[in-house]
């Protein structure tokens, strides 16, 4: 049994699942190499089918995430343009504090008189079905529809290793089908939500965005650097901000809970002129604060409301991995899964999870879902593509060229000796962060090699911290984990221990002294694994500083050419392909 699950908003991704496994997932980007690109993954899917060895006959059903969406040309637009960015958001302080254009134009779209934004008119279920069957040759019944919300909590529960105990799922995040955040109970393969906010009256992924643009950053993608910087701002300008922008948005307890924005006209102006005079870092730690209280009460009311001590968590708010912390040191908690990469890319998996249930139930088969597991669910990298971009490129001529049966054992001697490789080898992992696979590989117990990442590599802000990956047999020594909780994604942050942080020091927040860990285990990955083992023998550090291997502003690489290519635009010293290793001289 054969689905195809597709999500066509930004980073639209295709995942297809095998007899209830996910065997396949990658998102557009990779391929088109544009960030967050939103439309049909075409390039994605072809590459999955290749990778898998999957004609399209073969696909017994595809669903699509969500049943209502805006053009493709749209949400890109939005998301480069910046002219037009700014103008959808109102920047400024001139924009009209009534906006009786705007609440007319909504009107109208409400009517279905007037697009609610140029070029925001929804797409027909026809255009979304005809990418599909025109691209793979299927019959029109065999492509269905599924609600936003609903691919996110499938997600989060049956990607869960929950193994269909009872667990209470949440989903939040900017909007999606009208809604930006569910409350729902799972147990074996059922669902059943009961609460459901609507998102017009505002999101705390709105509101977060928002925060994100007023300073100066951009909106659907940075909002990660804003909580990279709320831990240097004061407890003093912190509190000022949170009483600041506690006037222009705030939750409101009830059934369903509500996120709102307290001030009419445009948003931006409002909360422009709300903080005025305060701090750039106490900006940012008000919203960090207010997003963090929010989420927490809300788990709260749901635990109290309809029962739970395992939580299933989807959407995109929940990429906060400082407030999945909060939500994990819950004393009514005892295990938690945040879904790996859980934007509007995971609604794929979701979808492919939904379409299976419901072809079980229709063909009277008994369903069996698997967890998610190990994410290097991408393209592989084959020795004869390596082999054929270095003779192509003539790289030989230019850096260092050999080849190493142990290479995991060259990557650990470098690490000690010049603390910075990259690495692409094995099947690129999803989501957006880096597992080991598509990473930039560094010695955490030195500092200097922040500086030379940010300066040489990842243009990334000052403030922005690196994070680990830590051997499952050392957890123990380095983080504060009392419930165990696995985190196989980089999906939580933890606290660490004092007396071993000089080993994590390149790696950790350098203001909280936090870590948004990512725990192997070897089985998921035995050459990744092998190379921090290694590392572990010639060090006694059992962890490396890994980041995502890709230039700012870009896509993680993908095939060994885009390796090759961020290679050489970077400062890079050293690139381990496949078994090969490519050095600058």
């Amino acid at each position: 049994m054969i689905v195809l699950g597709i999500s066509e908003t930004h980073c639209a991704t295709a995942a297809i699942l095998k007899d209830g496994e996910i065997v396949g997932c990658a998102s557009e980007e990779r391929f088109s190499r544009l960030k967050n690109d939103a439309g049909y993954p075409r390039r994605a899917l072809d590459a999955l089918l290749r990778e898998l060895g999957l004609t399209p006959g073969v696909i017994d059903r595809v669903v699509m995430a969500g049943t209502r969406i805006p053009s493709y040309e749209w949400m890109n637009r939005v998301m480069r343009d910046e002219a037009y960015r700014s103008r959808y958001y109102a920047v400024g302080l001139g924009a009209p504090r009534r906006a009786l254009t705007g609440r007319a134009r909504k009107l109208g779209a409400k009517l279905g008189l007037l697009d609610p934004a140029p070029g925001k008119a929804p797409l027909s279920d026809g255009e979304r079905r005809s990418h599909v069957t025109s691209h793979l040759r299927l019959a029109d019944e065999r492509v269905s529809f599924v609600d936003h919300h609903t691919c996110h909590a499938a997600a989060a529960y049956f990607g869960s290793p929950f193994a269909g105990r009872p667990a209470l799922v949440l989903t939040n995040d900017n909007s999606g089908d009208g809604l930006c955040g569910t409350v729902s109970s799972a147990s074996g393969v059922g669902l059943t939500r009961h609460e459901a906010t609507p998102s017009g009256p505002g999101s705390l992924g709105s509101f977060y965005t928002l925060v994100t643009l007023l300073l100066g950053m951009k909106p659907g993608e940075h909002e990660y650097k804003v909580m990279g910087l709320a831990p240097y701002a004061p407890a003093r300008e912190t509190e000022r901000a949170v009483a600041a922008l506690g006037t222009t948005f705030a939750m409101t307890e009830g059934t369903p809970c509500r996120f709102e924005w307290r001030r009419r006209g445009p948003l931006y102006r409002a909360m422009l002129e709300a903080t005025l005079g305060l701090r750039f870092d106490g900006i940012a730690g008000g919203a960090q604060h207010i997003l963090e209280e929010a989420l927490v009460r809300w788990a709260r009311l749901a635990r109290q409301r309809y029962g739970g001590e395992r939580l299933a968590l989807g959407g995109g708010v929940f990429m906060n991995v400082k407030a999945n912390m909060l939500i994990a040191e819950e004393s009514w908690l005892g295990d938690l899964f945040v879904f790996p990469s859980c934007g509007d890319e995971s609604n794929a998996v979701g979808a492919a999870y939904l379409g299976y249930l419901d072809l079980c139930a229709r063909m009277g088969v008994t369903p069996a879902p698997t967890p998610f597991g190990p994410a290097y669910l991408g393209p592989d990298v084959h020795e004869s593509e390596i082999e054929a971009v270095i003779k192509g490129r003539d790289l030989a001529s230019r850096y260092r060229v050999s080849e190493h049966e142990a290479i995991e054992e060259k990557i650990a001697d470098l690490l000690v000796s010049d603390g910075v490789v990259a690495r692409c080898a094995g099947r690129m992992e999803f989501g957006a962060r880096a597992l080991g696979n598509r990473s930039i590989l560094a010695n955490p117990s030195d500092h200097r090699v922040v500086g030379v990442i940010n300066r040489m590599i990842k243009s990334r802000d000052f403030w922005m911290p690196f994070a680990p990956t830590v051997l499952r047999e050392r957890e123990a020594d380095y983080l504060v984990n009392p419930k165990g909780l696995a985190s196989p994604y980089m999906m939580l942050a933890f606290a660490t221990n004092p007396k071993r942080r000089d080993e994590l020091v390149a790696a950790l927040h350098p203001q909280d002294g936090t870590a948004r860990a990512h725990i192997l285990d070897e089985a998921w990955n035995p050459p990744y694994y092998r190379v921090i083992r290694e590392f572990e023998r010639r060090t006694g550090v059992g962890a490396v500083l890994n980041t995502s291997f890709n230039l700012h502003g870009e896509p993680l690489v993908c095939s060994p050419e885009d390796a090759v290519d961020t290679f050489e635009r970077s400062g890079l010293p050293h690139l381990a392909l496949g078994r090969w290793l490519i050095s600058k001289k």
